[in-house]
Order: structure tokens, then C-alpha cells, then sequence
């Protein structure tokens, strides 16, 4: 029988707790359909009036001098609207299941909403992009609408940051319009002379899209 909920949740394993990322929306959802790109794997859900394609892989980090990682993990959510029913959606990536003595920080750059949590042995980073990098993509009508550019920009975006990540609400669509949104996280020794698992979650859209073979 097809996979029908109205929740879809995938976990990450790190030293610091459990990465979950996935959706919610106040339809149901059916899977339907498996893919595979040349660095990423992805499976297609059908909700009451969308289509969410999750797109699954691990960072890309050799071209950072060489640097290593010692474990990450990407999530890309394509939303498409194919109906003109209203459904609520919200996709969110957050670190649960949190170890003691974890303190975390907003650590966020040009283009890039992240956070950062870290005890006295790992450091763990997620990121993903902020209201300006949404604004830039909206008015090239890249994967976000035009018609609501407004929505995003220096100083709001449709991603709320939490201490412990990120939870983005998807605004009402137009059928055929269609969002990304991508969540990077990387973790590695806690080293505070590095800055290699923030620097692998400052990524944007095109650079992970030729990476996982997507363009």
C-alpha cells in the first residue's frame, strides 16, 4: 500500500543529538515516487495540493583546502503547488534529543541564516538561506515566486530561526508556482581555530545543485 501521513521525518545521528528534518502539512501525503542523482538520492510525496520532493545527500567539502568533515548531511525541499486547494505547510530541520552540557549560538553570515551548537568535544553547524538570499532568487523568479518577494528580505524571511534550528512556514501558492528550501548540517571535533562546518553549510542553491546533479 502507498505511504500516506501527515507528517514525513528523516533523522541524523550526531554526538551532539538527532538532526530531524522533514514537513508537516494538514493534508495527507503519499509517497510516490523513488530518484537518484549522481550525489543524492530523493523520494517524491503527492500532499492534498502539492508536490514536495526531498532531495537527500552528504556536503560536498573537498574543495575547502583539503579539509574533512566527520559527518553531514542536506536535505532540498521542491515544493510545487498543483491544485487550488489552500494546505498549510511547514518544513523544519532541528537538533532534538539533545545531549547535556550542549550550548548553542546564531552564527549566521551574508546569505546564510545558521546556528551552531557545541559542547566541550563537537561542534555542529545548521544552516540555510536567509530573507536577502530568498529576496535575490524571487526576482530572478528562481524556485521562488516573484509575486511574493516581498515576503523576504534583509530583515524577514519565511524561515524562523530557533535556537536548536530552523522551521519554515510555506506561504499560500498559486498552482504552478514552486519553492526550494534546503537545510544543511556538518559536525566535527570542536577545534575553535576551524571554521570547516560553517563553512559547509554556506552554500547556495546553484553550487548544490551541480554538486548532487541536479542542473
Amino acid at each position: 500500500m502507498p505511504e500516506r501521513t501527515s507528517s514525513i521525518n528523516q533523522e541524523f545521528n550526531t554526538p551532539l543529538g538527532v538532526v530531524r528534518c522533514g514537513f508537516d502539512c494538514d493534508g495527507q501525503v503519499q509517497l510516490m515516487e523513488r530518484r537518484k542523482y549522481e550525489n543524492g538520492i530523493s523520494k517524491v510525496y503527492k500532499t492534498e495540493a502539492h508536490q514536495i520532493e526531498i532531495v537527500s545527500f552528504k556536503i560536498n567539502f573537498a574543495s575547502y583546502n583539503g579539509a574533512a568533515l566527520t559527518d553531514s548531511s542536506g536535505w532540498i525541499f521542491k515544493i510545487e503547488k498543483n491544485s487550488d486547494l489552500e494546505e498549510s505547510i511547514e518544513v523544519y530541520c532541528l537538533l532534538d534529543k539533545v545531549n547535556d552540557e550542549v550550548e548553542f549560538d546564531y552564527a549566521g553570515g551574508e546569505h546564510l541564516d545558521a546556528i551552531k551548537g557545541e559542547n566541550d568535544e563537537w561542534t555542529l553547524h545548521i544552516g540555510t538561506e536567509d530573507g536577502d538570499a530568498l529576496h535575490s532568487r524571487a526576482q530572478n523568479d528562481d524556485w521562488f515566486p516573484r509575486r511574493i518577494q516581498n515576503m523576504v528580505d534583509n530583515y524577514k524571511s519565511i524561515t524562523q530561526v530557533k535556537q536548536n534550528g530552523f522551521v519554515t512556514k510555506i506561504p499560500h501558492l498559486k498552482q504552478g508556482e514552486k519553492i526550494h528550501v534546503q537545510y544543511l548540517t556538518a559536525y566535527d571535533k570542536r577545534d575553535d581555530q576551524r571554521v570547516n562546518t560553517w563553512l559547509a553549510v554556506e552554500q547556495s542553491k546553484k553550487m548544490l545543485e551541480k554538486w548532487i546533479g541536479m542542473d
